[in-house]
């Protein structure tokens, strides 16, 4: 599912997925300490031993789990911000910002293991994720600051409030809404409606 590549998936790529998959299971249900390399081959169909032909250690795989859930959410953001609508102005703020809220919404509705364990505060992943999964992390957020202001300079959100705040405040209540379960394109019109001036015909 990773966007970096659009080669068809080996089989080796496929039993990868799957493991991230079964480690993103486990480790939300059980935390990062309590995660069980048995019982991730297991929901992978693998034996134990067979992990340590994609991935050199438990937390190796633990990291790349979470890294793969940034960078699944960051492709996603992407192709949103290729695939706005033709009929919107070029870079229009709204339409952009509408087509990230939804994209965002959808990633935590199909990955909804992986947004569990990315979005656990650190203490529940037993210490701090590595550095590729901050750096992942630090490109989706100011994607989205860099949302939020354009969204500002152009009158779609209220100006005067640092974009970091308002793009904090718009993804913890998509977050909040998304783990609960809520519909995505019913939490992505109720926030639309929260957060964003009507717009103006021109």
């Amino acid at each position: 599912m990773t966007a970096a590549s659009t080669d068809a998936p080996t089989k080796g790529d496929r039993t990868r997925r799957r493991l991230l998959d079964a480690a993103a299971a486990e480790v939300a249900r059980h935390g990062r300490a309590g995660a069980s390399l048995g019982a991730i081959a297991s929901a992978a169909g693998l034996k134990p031993g067979s992990i340590y032909f994609h991935f050199g250690s438990r937390e190796q795989l633990i990291d790349a789990m979470l890294e793969e859930g940034v960078r699944e959410s960051l492709a996603r953001l992407d192709r949103a911000m290729t695939e706005v609508p033709q009929g919107t102005r070029p870079g229009d703020p709204r339409a952009r910002l509408r087509a990230a809220i939804r994209a965002h919404l959808d990633a935590l509705h199909d990955l909804r293991d992986y947004a569990a364990v990315v979005l656990a505060p650190a203490l529940a992943l037993d210490g701090p994720p590595g550095a590729a999964f901050r750096e992942l992390r630090r490109v989706y957020l100011q994607q989205w600051s860099r949302l939020v202001e354009d969204a500002q300079g152009t009158g779609v959100l209220a100006a005067g409030v640092p974009a970091p705040i308002v793009r904090d405040l718009i993804l913890g209540a998509l977050n909040s809404a998304g783990l609960a379960g809520r519909p995505p394109g019913e939490t992505a019109a109720a926030v639309e409606l929260l957060v964003m001036f009507p717009s103006v015909p021109s």
